[in-house]
Order: structure tokens, then sequence, then C-alpha cells
């Protein structure tokens, strides 16, 4: 994986979740993330998000990146071309579609989101974390290559989207 396809899998994310908006986007980024997916060094960062910003531009138009106030944490700025460019050269994925559709549902449970995944491959990864947490992904990172991070808590499922090496550090961070 790397970031223009992050930025893009984000983008169709939101667009799944509420709409198509032709307009400017804002993605937020730890440093280890954008060293994962570009990769880079600590000490070449700046080097490599210039260098990247260079070569999405054709498609994602002129992103900038900036550090915020958060030490460590950094903004991906997409302008609307480029959120058009995504919406309408890319397809959504029909996991994540119904994924979306979902896992929303008043009543949901982990089984039902596992049903989701089984309905794409019966080959999926069921890490228990604790007792309201799971990790769930494909052996086969072609339908999807995010790990899916669940919690049941009493207002229902929520759920965050790592990438396999985010979800391990995370992990192992418990």
């Amino acid at each position: 994986m790397d970031l223009k396809k992050n930025i893009c899998d984000n983008i169709k994310e939101c667009e799944i979740k509420i709409g198509y908006r032709e307009e400017d986007m804002n993605l937020y980024y730890p440093q280890a993330s954008l060293l994962e997916l570009l990769p880079a060094e600590k000490e070449n960062l700046s080097e490599a998000l210039a260098a990247f910003c260079r070569t999405a531009e054709p498609e994602l138009g002129k992103l900038t990146i900036k550090e915020t106030e958060e030490k460590g944490r950094y903004c991906i700025h997409v302008p609307s071309a480029g959120v058009k460019y995504v919406h309408e050269n890319l397809e959504d994925s029909p996991f994540l579609k119904a994924f979306l559709a979902e896992i929303f549902k008043p009543g949901n449970t982990v089984e039902d989101m596992i049903k989701i995944f089984q309905s794409f491959s019966q080959d999926i990864i069921i890490e228990k974390i604790d007792e309201q947490e799971w990790g769930i992904s494909f052996q086969n990172p072609e339908i999807d290559p995010y790990v899916y991070y669940l919690e049941q808590d009493a207002f229902g499922l929520q759920y965050h989207r790592f990438t396999r090496q985010a979800y391990d550090a995370l992990k192992d961070s418990y």
C-alpha cells in the first residue's frame, strides 16, 4: 500500500458514507503512517512528502501537507479537483459499501459484521483484542487491504480502518 492509494481509499470511504461533494478535503495522518506509506525515514520525510506531492499532482491536484500544531500529526489538504478525480475515476469498493451499509444499523453485533466479511470470502482473520474489541481483515488483501478495528459499546458498533502495519503497532501498544 502506498500513500496515494490510501488517500484515494479515504476519499472513497467518505464519499460512500456521506455522498460525493466537489469540495476540498483534509485528511490527517500520524507521522508513523506517512513513514510507512511513502516509505520514508524521519530524516527525509519533508523531501519525501514534497516528491510525493509532485508525483500525485496530475491526479490529485496541488496537495499541501503540513505538520499540525499537534506535533507528529500531519494534515493533507486535497483540493476539490483531486476529490473529483477520485469520484470520476475510481470505483467504489463493493466490500466497503456493504460494510458501511451494515455497520451503523441499530442492534448490529460483531457477528453480523463477520457475516459481511464472509460474504466476500471465508478466509478472514479475526483477532479478539478484549471483550469489546476485535480486529478483522481478509487474508487476501485484493478484496480489501485494511484491518477493521471494531468496538462494541453501549451505543453500538464503532470502527476504525488501519493498514496492517498500523494495526499491528496499535495491538502491540496494549
